[in-house]
């Protein structure tokens, strides 16, 4: 039994996976409607081993040597404890730029605005993966940025 805490496509797809291999899975989310692909939610809810807990947040963890269970409060106050045996956090992110932020532009989330080949406001400053602006976060994407940048430095380096 595990609990996936989220409610974008990250946890919908999280959830969606870990369902043909769980007994059960609690998909906690604090809102009352995901932020995900409701094609996901659609087939999550489908899965008789799927439970929704909406509107509420983890705030307790227990267990003595390993996780056992969690507290879970419903934006009312109601707390309920889920016994699990594993949990998956898939809430999102937040970049860590604020030390570049005297240098180089970044958006008000604090992603670094770049092009998409990875240029910046910045001669010669070049940036690459989930730290940037951009629509999709993901290891592939990633990837390709740093290859994107790469070249983009090789130009740059040659024009000089």
């Amino acid at each position: 039994v595990v609990a996936v805490a989220g409610g974008g496509n990250t946890a919908l797809q999280d959830a969606l996976f870990l369902s043909a291999y769980c007994k059960k899975i609690y998909l906690i989310h604090r809102r009352d409607t995901f932020r995900g692909e409701s094609k996901l939610v659609e087939l999550l809810e489908q899965k008789d081993n799927v439970q929704f807990v909406l509107n509420s947040n983890i705030t307790a963890l227990n267990g003595d040597d390993a996780l056992e269970s969690i507290e879970v409060t419903e934006t009312g106050g109601y707390k309920q404890t889920i016994d699990i045996d594993g949990l998956f956090i898939a809430i999102g992110q937040k970049p860590e730029n604020d030390d570049f932020k005297s240098i180089i532009a970044l958006d008000e989330g604090g992603y670094i605005v770049a092009n998409e080949d990875c240029t910046t406001n910045c001669e010669g400053i070049f940036v690459a993966g989930d730290c940037r602006t951009k629509k999709v976060r993901q290891l592939t994407t990633a990837v390709s940025d740093g290859a994107t940048a790469a070249i983009a430095a090789c130009e740059y380096i040659d024009s000089k």
